[in-house]
């Protein structure tokens, strides 16, 4: 379950509330939240915002991902925006490996035993394997055409020979 924590709009017409809510990314806006976190009334005058920032730490720790507007919200009151403590250091690895201008794909495999990082394939790649697969399959369709033709010929009943009239 992919969890975000996020902005959900309620009140009425023209007096906005928003409710901080840790919810599954596929729900939509104002759905089933797993936990509510907080609130947010941008029509006060000193624009309040109450987080409970323990349990948002809690859901980042558990690998929920704060959204882009929520993060500019808080960064904008003085509220520290918490970083993941269980990712910080498996994630900085390839961000030097990436710094440095070195592919990561072009990396030689690691350790046998030891996680490597998930590359997505190139187009080219793709489309190659492809056509691999395409060929492989016409290959074996030819196959198994000779091999149906050849079984058909020996179940076929061998022409009867003309036979020469005697004198």
């Amino acid at each position: 379950m992919a969890v975000c924590i996020r902005l959900s709009r309620f009140g009425r017409l023209h007096r906005p509330l928003f409710r901080i809510v840790a919810i599954d990314k596929r729900f939509h806006r104002e759905g089933m939240s797993s936990e509510i976190l907080g609130q947010y009334d941008p029509l006060k005058k000193d624009k309040t915002i109450q987080v409970d920032i323990a349990k948002v730490e809690a859901w980042v720790n558990r690998g929920a991902r704060i959204s882009d507007g929520l993060r500019t919200l808080l960064k904008h009151n003085g509220i520290p925006v918490p970083t993941p403590a269980k990712t910080v250091a498996a994630k900085a690895a390839p961000a030097k490996a990436a710094a440095a201008g070195k592919s990561a794909a072009k990396k030689p495999a690691g350790k046998k035993g030891v996680k490597q990082a998930y590359v997505a394939p190139s187009r080219r790649s793709v489309e190659q394997h492809t056509a691999k697969v395409k060929a492989e399959r016409k290959a074996k369709a030819a196959v198994e055409a000779a091999a149906a033709a050849a079984a058909k010929a020996a179940a076929a009943p061998a022409p009867a020979e003309a036979e020469a009239p005697k004198t």
